[in-house]
């Protein structure tokens, strides 16, 4: 995975602003029990806390969650149509720079195609069995290959070859790609070097 990018957001200045007098006093003189319910969900689209509204309308934050829930969609059109009447204000924001969506990288689809090719014959190495073990040896290179080079992190390429990111790095550490930190598990033994392949 890659660093995570930066991205600039706009943010409220202060989540419970108070909310202008002149949309307190609009919000007070609208008696229309439907009107006022698209009123208090228009300023919620707008981003006002249920806290902002109630301390307006000196009602509960649950009350004022219960008037939003029976707004119309037409009601709340008319609404923001109609800002001389019923104004909306925009909160008060700054922008600030946030971690964005992280960028995974993919192993190639050489890489890829191969390691599907070769999984399930380096799945059927045990012990000191010999078929397969040059495949073992191939699937486990190419594994890290994706994962040093190609820069595919375990959980990602686990998941695209159908097996959990433990495995991979109990592999790679019985193939000497990766030394365990911890743990005296028996996953983590290297292999052999006589049940290793010869390479050429």
């Amino acid at each position: 995975m890659k660093k995570r990018p930066r991205v600039k957001k706009q943010v409220s200045v202060n989540q419970h602003q108070t909310m202008p007098a002149v949309t307190t006093l609009a919000l007070n003189l609208t008696t229309d029990k439907d009107l006022r319910a698209a009123y208090v969900k228009a300023l919620r689209l707008k981003g006002w806390t249920l806290e902002s509204i109630a301390f307006a309308l000196d009602l509960t934050r649950e009350r004022i969650r219960q008037i939003q829930l029976m707004a119309s969609p037409a009601n709340i059109v008319y609404i923001l149509s109609n800002p001389g009447e019923f104004p909306v204000p925009e909160l008060e924001t700054r922008e600030i720079e946030v971690p964005g969506d992280p960028e995974y990288v993919e192993p190639s689809p050489e890489t890829l195609a191969r390691l599907i090719e070769l999984r399930p014959l380096a799945q059927q190495v045990r012990y000191n069995h010999t078929q397969y073990r040059a495949e073992a040896e191939e699937y486990s290179a190419l594994v890290w290959h994706a994962h040093s080079v190609e820069g595919v992190t375990l959980y990602r390429l686990a998941k695209r070859l159908g097996v959990s990111h433990g495995a991979l790095r109990f592999r790679l550490a019985r193939y000497g790609y990766l030394t365990p930190k911890t743990g005296k598990s028996k996953c983590y033994q290297p292999v052999k070097q006589t049940n290793r392949a010869v390479t050429q």
